[in-house]
C-alpha cells in the first residue's frame, strides 16, 4: 500500500532567540503566544501552557519530549483544527532542540533524527495523509549565550469527511512522534537546561 504521508525536510534562514516572550497577545493567525517556558524535567509547568489543556494528544506529546530521560526539550507548540465544505483537518508544530551546548552547535545533528523518523514511517506502514515538514533554524539561547539550531515539525493532515475522523488521524500522527522524540537518548550531558527532578 502506498503511504499517504509526506515527510520532509527544509531549512529556515531567519535567525530566532530564546526564550521569546509572550503574554498571550492573538498573532494573526488567530493562535495566542504564550512566550517559551522551560519545561524540562518539570510536568507541574504544562499545566500552565493554555495552548496545551484543548489538545491532549499535543499535551501528552510535550510531556514525553521533557521528561529527564531524552536528550531534547520542546521550545514550542501549537494545534489547531480546520472546517472546509464540511471536511475536517488538523494542524500545528512542533519546536524543539538538543539539550546539549555542543551537539546544537551543527545542524546536520538533525539529520538522523529525520532520516531515522522516514525509517521508521516506512517500517510502520504508516498510511495516514500527513506532512511533516521538519524545518531546521538558527536560534540564540540569549540567556545562556549559546547558539545553534533548533528543530520544527510542521504538521498538517490532509481533509477527512468526518470530524472524529480527522480528531483520530491527529492522534495517530501525534502517537508516532511520541514514540519516536519520547525514544532520543540523553547521551550529551553538556546540558542547555539543567534537568528538574
Amino acid at each position: 500500500m502506498p503511504a499517504g504521508y509526506r515527510n520532509y525536510l527544509s531549512l529556515k534562514h531567519e535567525h530566532k532567540t530564546i526564550p521569546y516572550g509572550g503574554v498571550g497577545e492573538v498573532r494573526e493567525d488567530g493562535d495566542a503566544n504564550y512566550g517559551f517556558k522551560d519545561i524540562k524535567g518539570n510536568n507541574r509547568l504544562l499545566n500552565t501552557i493554555p495552548e496545551l489543556e484543548r489538545d491532549p494528544a499535543l499535551m501528552t506529546l510535550i510531556r514525553a519530549i521533557n521528561t529527564p530521560q531524552t536528550g531534547i526539550f520542546s521550545i514550542g507548540s501549537v494545534s489547531d483544527s480546520h472546517e472546509d465544505k464540511h471536511h475536517f483537518r488538523h494542524s500545528g508544530y512542533i519546536e524543539f532542540s538538543f539539550n546539549s551546548v555542543t551537539h546544537i552547535a551543527d545542524a546536520v545533528n538533525y539529520f538522523p533524527l529525520f532520516f531515522n523518523f522516514e525509517r521508521l514511517l516506512n517500517d510502520k506502514e504508516f498510511v495516514f495523509k500527513v506532512e511533516f515538514n521538519w524545518v531546521l533554524q538558527p536560534a540564540t539561547f540569549i540567556d545562556k549565550g549559546i547558539w545553534g539550531y533548533t528543530c520544527t515539525i510542521c504538521l498538517n493532515t490532509y481533509f477527512s469527511e468526518t470530524k472524529s475522523e480527522a480528531e483520530n488521524v491527529w492522534k495517530e500522527t501525534l502517537d508516532v512522534l511520541v514514540k519516536y522524540l519520547s525514544s532520543i537518548p540523553n547521551d550529551h550531558p553538556d546540558y542547555i537546561f539543567d534537568l528538574d527532578e
